[in-house]
């Protein structure tokens, strides 16, 4: 071997003795993430267009971790909310911050998807969490030689949301009969309840009102709004009021017709009827 041969060996030996303990203690290296966690849910449950659903992934994992977070991000016009349990920032698991290792837990989130979207969709999972297994795998609690330092990972999942087409009636109303004393002048409730899916700017007006009867609504408006806010949300029930003034009417059996307005994939009207006794 020539001179210039044996010292071109010589160098990279050299380099390869320097570097292998650099290599060995490489935070990248020491920190690996060794507890297993992963998602079992590739699919979550169906929504329809216009819905307002609580979905769900389920994790498991081969070590214990903990101080559990979890953050979604939807495509544009879907949005995403957590549960006021934790501030509305991220959501945790079920039973607590802690995944117990081989068991299944899991996240809950809800997502709002506009009547515009026909397809499904995907969205972006990351979970982050605290392990304290040192870097041979083991937990601090299962044999000896570990570290015990805490470690911070994080785990990146795509889940799809399917988009199926909605069934059944926009809505349907729960009360279609009232009894009220003659002579009276006060508030009634009559439920309404959604369909799949959600029912923006919901209204409930009298139609042509029959002969004594005046109708009125909550703060002297044109029309009556469900009591938790303008939209009737899919697969809930809620109540609109009705102030019935009956003291110019006599004692029998009416009908009170209604018009009824909302806005799904495009603004409706539809009517409805009250059987009304005056007694």
């Amino acid at each position: 071997m020539s001179g210039r041969r044996r010292g071109a060996v010589l160098v990279l030996a050299l380099v390869a003795v320097l570097t292998a303990p650099l290599l060995g203690t490489s935070p990248a290296a020491a920190d690996v993430d060794k507890t297993g966690v992963r998602a079992l849910t590739t699919q979550t449950a169906a929504v329809v267009p216009g819905q307002t659903a609580w979905l769900s992934i389920v994790w498991t994992g081969d070590q214990t971790v903990t101080n559990w977070s979890t953050t979604v991000s939807a495509p544009a016009g879907v949005t995403v909310s957590y549960p006021t349990t934790r501030g509305g920032a991220d959501t945790s698991l079920y039973g607590s911050e802690t995944l117990v290792g081989s068991t299944r837990d899991f996240t809950a989130f809800k997502v709002q998807v506009p009547h515009t979207q026909r397809s499904s969709f995907p969205l972006t999972v990351v979970s982050a969490y605290t392990s304290t297994c040192g870097d041979n795998g083991q937990c601090k609690e299962v044999g000896s030689g570990n570290d015990d330092k805490a470690r911070d990972f994080s785990t990146t999942v795509t889940v799809t949301v399917p988009v199926v087409p909605a069934t059944g009636p926009d809505f349907t109303q729960g009360t279609t009969d009232l009894t009220v004393p003659a002579g009276s002048n006060a508030f009634v409730q009559l439920a309404f309840s959604a369909g799949q899916a959600d029912l923006a700017d919901f209204t409930v007006r009298a139609g042509r009102l029959p002969a004594g009867l005046v109708v009125g609504y909550p703060g002297d408006a044109a029309v009556s709004r469900p009591a938790m806010g303008p939209a009737l949300i899919g697969r809930s029930t809620d109540q609109v009021a009705l102030r019935l003034d009956t003291t110019g009417m006599t004692r029998g059996t009416y009908t009170l017709p209604l018009v009824i307005a909302y806005t799904s994939a495009a603004p409706r009207t539809a009517s409805g009827t009250v059987t009304l006794v005056v007694r």
